[in-house]
């Protein structure tokens, strides 16, 4: 029996991962079906990015879009909206943005439209960043 599982094991193709060099090289999957969800989506979309609102197995280099809220309790007691993408292989941040809510704009439309643009114009999503 021993035999038999080395000699599968020796069958089995080598496979190594590469990350694309460039954020472009991602599809970028938003599972998120709220409005700034949605938004980022369209406007990534639009920019001609690959976007997809469900997982699937065996395909191009993904990344998935984190999107979370952050309160401040000391003053000036800031809200803060972080928006993360990451390698859904290694975990990898591949591109990040970090604003002040309110500076983003009163609507959901508005804050994906800053988001979108924040994250097309980053020179920094040459790379990815190692998981921390």
């Amino acid at each position: 029996m021993a035999s038999c599982n080395a000699l599968v094991v020796s069958c089995a193709p080598a496979t190594r991962y590469e990350p694309p060099d460039a954020l472009r090289g991602y599809e970028i999957l938003v599972t998120s079906q709220d409005s700034l969800g949605r938004g980022i989506a369209q406007g990534l979309a639009r920019r001609g990015f690959r976007v997809r609102s469900r997982v699937r197995g065996g395909g191009r280099p993904t990344a998935y879009l984190v999107a979370f809220i952050f309160r401040e309790t000391e003053p000036p007691a800031l809200t803060w909206l972080h928006v993360r993408l990451a390698d859904t292989r290694t975990g990898a941040i591949v591109a990040a943005v970090s604003a002040p809510l309110d500076s983003l704009g009163p609507s959901a439309e508005q804050r994906a439209r800053a988001i979108v643009d924040s994250l097309a114009a980053n020179p920094a999503l040459r790379r990815a960043l190692a998981p921390t």
